[in-house]
């Protein structure tokens, strides 16, 4: 028996307008100028919004900080968990976890995620709590979703998957290749999609020669 992630959201839940509109000023700020230099301020005058306004949904510039990011996080989970739900084990399986896969690569790779990766390790040292946050939001959370879904095709037989989470991990990682590391460098290809498309391929073709179900023997 699986038991749901408490922390997930349903699929397309809306924070307040407002709020939003005070994360998303936050995010560009802090992606500027860092925690240090940036303001309340700054902050407010991005967003729209009064600095009244910002104290009345955030406690301080650190409360600030966290959950623009954290809440990235969450929303880059979630789009991922709503895929894999609507993802029930039909077909093929190389074509279902190519299109699994390109949709993650894709999410990860996305200008907004690339931030908040960037952003947020260089403040790790100042906050260790958003790392650990971080982690356990974002990527753990994935992983946990990815091994469910996985899951899902070794109960039909067409994968053999000794330890779920750990392949959900390994699938995860094959996936984003090297582009994960050329993000954080800004020297990924252009055209991206189809670096992507080629990076699944090569990940699915060893996920499955590991992992894939032998086919039958046929009667003799």
């Amino acid at each position: 028996m699986t038991h749901p992630d408490k922390s997930a959201r349903p699929c397309g839940l809306e924070h307040s307008p407002k709020r939003r509109q005070i994360l998303a000023g936050a995010r560009e700020v802090f992606g500027e100028m860092g925690f240090e230099r940036a303001s309340v301020d700054q902050v407010a005058a991005r967003a729209g919004v009064s600095k009244a306004t910002v104290y009345n949904h955030f406690l301080d510039k650190k409360t600030l900080f966290v959950a623009c990011f954290s809440e990235e996080a969450d929303e880059l989970r979630d789009a991922l968990r709503c895929k894999l739900l609507r993802s029930e084990p039909d077909g093929e399986i190389g074509p279902a976890l190519q299109a699994v896969g390109e949709h993650l690569v894709s999410l990860f790779l996305a200008p907004a995620i690339v931030a908040l990766y960037r952003n947020t390790s260089a403040e790790v040292a100042r906050f260790p709590e958003l790392g650990a946050l971080l982690f356990e939001r974002g990527p753990a959370a994935m992983h946990a979703a990815m091994a469910e879904y996985l899951r899902r095709w070794h109960d039909i037989g067409a994968l053999h998957l000794p330890d779920v989470h750990a392949a959900g991990v390994q699938f995860f990682m094959l996936c984003k290749g090297d582009l994960a590391v050329r993000s954080q460098f800004g020297v990924l290809p252009d055209p991206l999609e189809p670096a992507i498309v080629a990076t699944v391929q090569r990940a699915v073709a060893v996920f499955l020669a590991a992992y894939g179900a032998a086919p039958a023997s046929p009667a003799s």
